[in-house]
Formats: structure tokens, C-alpha cells, sequence
């Protein structure tokens, strides 16, 4: 099969899903001399297509595409995507738990990225839920996108997310060290994250990174680009709203200035700044002398 858009010729080389909504391909450019591989999401539903347009024009997480291509094709909607290799987070990441340290730095990984993607948040809640999540040798995390679409729900928010990713946590922080041995006490990360979790406390990513912060064994250590990108989801609502009020502030500002000037030829608040006391009666204090 053979999909165009927009100069490429995308050759599907093996078709990864099948499903009642949607099919994932891995595909190629027939026109590019790379061997660059894509996964295209081929979305025949009509209701599932305009729920994913929804999704993506509906996203306020970041301007930025998650996707590379949007096209349609004999009435079938497409989306294309960059092309990572599977390695699943629950087949592998608890043989990489080499200790409880390397397992919290895993659950921070997998938090941070769920921070730092730009996918809507019903996307990301089926890539928890569909186990698309995925983890390198050297315990990065990234997602890969062969999902069912059928069980996309625009409704999904990061509260959603949060809480699910934080069963995923809980599951790897509760399972054995890898070589065979268990801890003696569970740790302080799982203790918390369980305590919240049953009282569906989480509203968001930001408060689960801060649970196993402040819980994690001393080994921890973020980058400052890191802990920057925690502090812009934390506080993002709050700068916002501060920048907000500035600008009106200003704009207000502006405004008196201007019809001061209009109306008096003159701006009153500017003369606190000139020297009014250089002249008392007969007396000229900057030249020290009689006028």
C-alpha cells in the first residue's frame, strides 16, 4: 500500500496493528534516499477521525505538532509519526532495577517524559493504558505510538494520566530488585505514591515528580534544564497570571500618560523627577546664588 502526501511516498513495509477504529504501519519514503522509518496511524473510523482532530486542535500543552504529517487519503484520516523501535517498559524495565536508587531514577524518567511530550492528554492516557510505553538500555523513556484509537476519549485530562502513570510506579517500585532479591521494607516512594493513590489525590505530574523527590534515596540528581522544566509546570499558571497583570498595569499606564499629555500638554507624575527646590524665592540653590 501506498500513501502520498505532500512529496512523499510512503511504502507501508509491515502493518504492526489492526484494529476496528484505526491500523498502525511502519512505513517508508519511497522518494528518499534514507531509510527513515515512520509510524502511520491509518484512522478509517469517521467518528474516531474527528475525535483525533479534536484531540489535536483542542491540545493547550504546547504549540508545538506532535505529529509529522496530517493528510487524508480515500476518506481514511492520517497521521504520521517518527519511527522508534519497541523495548517495553513492563517487559524491561524491572530487570534494569538493579537497585532501589536505579528504580526511582526510572520513575523520574518516566514522569519527566510524561511532562516533556508534546501529545494531548487523551493520546498519552492510551499510551499509558495500551503499554506503548517503552524504556532504553540506558533508562531513558519514550513512547511509541501503536495504539487503538478506539478507546480515545477527548475527555482525558492530566489528572487521568498522572493517576495512571502512578500505578505504573507503584508496580515497578513494589516488584523485586533484579538478581532475585527483595527489599527488606518497601520504600518511602512507594509508601506515599500508594497512600495518595487511594484517595485519588493526583491532579498532575508536577505533584508526582515532588512525591518521589522528596522521598527518593540520596542518589537523585536532576539537571538544571530539568528541574527548570519542573518549575515552568509547577508555576507556569501563576507566571502567566502575573505577567497578565503587569501588562494591564502597564497598558493603564500608558493610557493615563497619554491623555495627560493631551489634555495639559503635560505629565504631572514626571515632574517628581525634576529639581522643583533649585529655586526658593530669591535664592537658586544649584547656581548657589541670589536670582
Amino acid at each position: 500500500m501506498i500513501y502520498y502526501a505532500q512529496g512523499m511516498e510512503l511504502e507501508v513495509i509491515s502493518q504492526v496493528f489492526h484494529g476496528s477504529a484505526n491500523d498502525v504501519a511502519v512505513c517508508r519514503d519511497r522518494l528518499s534516499a534514507s531509510d527513515i522509518l515512520y509510524t502511520l496511524l491509518i484512522v478509517h473510523d469517521r467518528e474516531c477521525a474527528r475525535k483525533m482532530l479534536t484531540v489535536m486542535e483542542n491540545r493547550t500543552r504546547t504549540d508545538e505538532s506532535p505529529y509529522l504529517l496530517c493528510f487524508s487519503q480515500n476518506e481514511t484520516m492520517l497521521f504520521l509519526f517518527p519511527y522508534r523501535e519497541e523495548r517495553k517498559f513492563s517487559a524491561f524495565a524491572a530487570g534494569q532495577m538493579t537497585s532501589s536508587e536505579a528504580g526511582e531514577a526510572i520513575c523520574i524518567n518516566l514522569v519527566m517524559e510524561c511532562l516533556s511530550t508534546n501529545l494531548p492528554w487523551p493520546l498519552l492516557y492510551l499510551i499509558l493504558e495500551q503499554d506503548c510505553v517503552q524504556i532504553a538500555k540506558d533508562n531513558t523513556i519514550y513512547f511509541t505510538m501503536i495504539l487503538d484509537l478506539a478507546e480515545l476519549e477527548p475527555a482525558r485530562t492530566e489528572r487521568n494520566c498522572a493517576s495512571l502513570c502512578a500505578r505504573l510506579l507503584l508496580d515497578l517500585l513494589a516488584g523485586p530488585v533484579a538478581g532475585g532479591g527483595r527489599r527488606r521494607k518497601k520504600l518511602k516512594s512507594f509508601e506515599l505514591i500508594w497512600k495518595k493513590m487511594s484517595k485519588n489525590a493526583y491532579t498532575g505530574f508536577p505533584e508526582l515528580y515532588q512525591d518521589i523527590k522528596l522521598t527518593a534515596l540520596p542518589q537523585m540528581k536532576l539537571s538544571l534544564r530539568s528541574r527548570g522544566r519542573i518549575f515552568w509546570q509547577q508555576h507556569r499558571d501563576g507566571l502567566f497570571r502575573l505577567l497578565l497583570v503587569l501588562c494591564v498595569l502597564l497598558a493603564i499606564a500608558a493610557a493615563v500618560v497619554l491623555i495627560s499629555q493631551l489634555i495639559f500638554g503635560d505629565v504631572p507624575l514626571l515632574r517628581l523627577f525634576r529639581h522643583t527646590f533649585d529655586v526658593i524665592g530669591t535664592e537658586n540653590l544649584h547656581q548657589g546664588g541670589h536670582t
